[in-house]
């Protein structure tokens, strides 16, 4: 049996920082490239994704630049932070259990 592993919208979305704290430092992100390498969101379906995405951007944790029919994604200075000074333990002691 294939089971789905179920993660929470708050797991998620500071995974998704994480990887965007990470792997954005060298130029904005696609959401399609953000789908595809964060391992642990590969099974959520696109509409939660773009959700989360929103959430982080109009809470200023990332930034987004539109070009032609793309978005593209990038940490911001608020969201670097953040993530230095409480998501990346969180993660870490979540990911320990």
């Amino acid at each position: 049996m294939n089971e789905k592993k179920r993660l929470s919208a708050e797991y998620t979305m500071l995974s998704i920082l994480e990887y965007l704290c990470i792997n954005s430092q060298s130029g904005p992100l696609s959401k399609y490239h953000i789908l595809t390498k964060v391992s642990v969101i590969k099974q959520q379906r696109h509409d939660r994704i773009s959700e989360i995405l929103n959430i982080l951007e109009e809470n200023e944790l990332i930034g987004s630049i539109k070009i032609s029919d793309s978005t593209f994604y990038e940490i911001t200075d608020k969201g670097n932070k953040a993530y230095h000074k409480w998501v990346k333990d969180f993660l870490t002691f979540v990911r320990s259990m």
